[in-house]
C-alpha cells in the first residue's frame, strides 16, 4: 500500500514522489478509458466524450446535449473541458470596485452554476443524471466498471479490497477522471495570445491588436476575462465570476447560481467561461442560445438597444445593464474583437489529427507535467471521502 499521512490539514502525500507519479499516471490512464467508455450509461451509448468532443475543444457543438434516454436532453450547453481542472473552488471573494469600495462576489466552482466545489465533485454527477448517462445507482456503476474492457488494469491499480467494494471502486473512478482532466494536453497554453503576452509582437495581426486594445478598454472584456495571472502561472482568460448577461430564454427558466446560493439577486447568474479556444466552442452562453461569435459580440454591444432581436430573458430583474448591452462599439470594432478571439485558440487543437473522430490532441513540447504543477491544482474534496484513507497499491 502507498503510505500517507495528514500534515497540518494539508493533502496527504504518498511516501515517495515515485509513488505519487505512479498513482497519477495510473489514474489518468484509467480516467481516459472511463472518459471514452459509452457502455457505462443506461442504456448503453453515452459517455463523457459524447458531450465533450475533442474537435470542439471538448465542448458540445449542439445547443444542449441529448441524454442516453431517447427524448431526454439537458438544459445547458456542455462547456469546454480545456483548462477546467484549473478552475478554483467556489468561494465568496473580496474585491474592490472602481470607487475603492470593498465588494464581495462568488467566483470559481464547477458546473455553470457553481454547485460542485471542484472537479472531483463535478465528474460524479453526469453518471447518475437522468438527462445524461442515467445510471440508476452506484451499485450499477460499480458493476459496469467491473465488466469494462479495462477492468484488469483498473483492478491492478486499486487492489483487491477496493475492487470488491462498490463505494471504493466508484471513488477511484472519480479520482481517475479528475487526474485525466489534469493531463497536459488539456492545458497547453499554446495560443498566439500566449506568444504575444510573452513579448512576441508579431504574434497578432493589426486587427487582432486593435481588438486587444478594445478588449482592455471600451469592450470591458478584461473585467471578467483576465489577461493577468491569478491561480495559475499563465492567464486563464476568466475570473470565473458570475453574472446575468440576459441570455435569450430557451425552455424553462434556469435560476443558475441563485438556486445554489438561494439568493434572489443571483438568479440567472452563470460562471464566466474561459475565452481560451472560444472559436471552437459554439454555440454560446449557458443555454447555447447564441450561435456565432459575431452574434455574441453584437449581443454584448446592442442587447439593450435591440431587445426585440434577442427576445425575453429568464430573470430580467437581475440582468447586468451596467457593463454590457450598450457598449457603443462600431461595426469595425466589433469585427476587431471577433478577430481577436482567433488568437485565443490553442494550436494543438487545430491539427488534422484532432479533427478525426475522438482523437485527443498531442501535448506541445515544454508543457509541464501534472506532478510538477501539483500545488496549483484545486481538486481537494476527495480528501473528505472515507475512501481517501485507503490508498491504492
Amino acid at each position: 500500500m502507498i503510505a500517507a499521512t495528514i500534515l497540518n490539514g494539508q493533502q496527504p502525500l504518498p511516501a515517495t514522489e515515485k509513488d505519487q507519479r505512479s498513482f497519477s499516471k495510473s489514474a489518468a490512464s484509467i480516467g481516459r478509458h472511463i472518459f471514452t467508455d459509452t457502455d457505462l450509461s443506461h442504456p448503453h451509448g453515452q459517455g463523457c466524450i459524447s458531450c465533450h468532443n475533442p474537435r470542439s475543444a471538448f465542448a458540445d457543438p449542439r445547443a444542449v446535449s441529448p441524454g442516453t434516454v431517447l427524448g431526454r436532453e439537458g438544459t445547458r450547453n456542455a462547456p469546454t473541458l480545456m483548462y477546467a481542472a484549473l478552475i478554483s473552488p467556489l468561494a465568496y471573494e473580496e474585491a474592490f470596485n472602481e470607487f475603492g469600495q470593498e465588494v464581495h462576489a462568488w467566483e470559481g466552482g464547477l458546473f455553470l452554476d457553481g454547485r460542485a466545489r471542484d472537479q472531483f465533485e463535478q465528474v460524479r454527477e453526469p453518471f447518475f443524471n437522468p438527462d445524461e448517462m442515467n445510471i440508476p445507482n452506484s451499485t450499477v456503476l460499480a458493476k459496469r466498471l467491473r465488466n469494462s474492457t479495462y477492468a484488469d488494469e483498473f483492478r491492478r491499480w486499486i487492489g483487491e479490497e477496493a475492487w470488491t467494494d462498490d463505494e471504493q471502486l466508484n471513488y477511484y473512478a472519480y479520482r481517475a477522471l479528475g487526474e485525466f482532466l489534469k493531463e497536459p494536453f488539456f492545458r497547453p497554453f499554446d495560443a498566439r495570445i500566449d506568444d504575444f503576452l510573452g513579448g512576441d509582437e508579431s504574434a497578432l495581426n493589426e486587427a487582432e491588436k486593435r481588438g486587444l486594445e478594445l478588449f482592455k478598454t471600451t469592450g470591458k472584456c478584461v473585467d471578467c476575462h483576465l489577461l493577468t495571472t491569478k491561480t495559475w502561472p499563465q492567464p486563464l482568460l476568466s475570473d470565473f465570476g458570475y453574472d446575468n448577461l440576459g441570455a435569450p430564454s430557451r425552455g424553462a427558466k434556469d435560476p443558475g447560481l441563485g438556486k445554489v446560493t438561494e439568493t434572489p439577486s443571483e438568479l440567472g447568474q452563470f460562471r464566466a467561461p474561459t475565452l481560451r479556444n472560444i472559436t471552437l466552442t459554439a454555440p454560446y452562453l449557458h443555454n447555447g442560445s447564441i450561435a456565432t461569435l459575431q452574434d455574441l459580440m453584437e449581443f454584448y454591444n446592442k442587447r439593450d438597444l435591440e431587445p426585440e432581436r434577442w427576445g425575453p430573458t429568464d430573470f430580467p430583474e437581475t440582468v447586468n445593464h451596467k457593463d454590457l448591452g450598450n457598449l457603443g462599439l462600431t461595426d469595425q470594432q466589433v469585427a476587431d474583437l471577433v478577430a481577436l478571439m482567433e488568437a485565443f485558440t490553442d494550436r494543438s487543437l487545430l491539427t488534422k489529427e484532432v479533427q478525426k473522430d475522438n482523437a485527443f490532441p498531442e501535448t506541445p513540447p515544454g508543457v509541464p507535467g501534472t506532478e510538477s504543477m501539483k500545488p496549483h491544482f484545486p481538486m481537494w474534496t476527495h480528501r473528505l471521502q472515507p475512501t481517501f484513507k485507503k490508498n491504492p497499491e
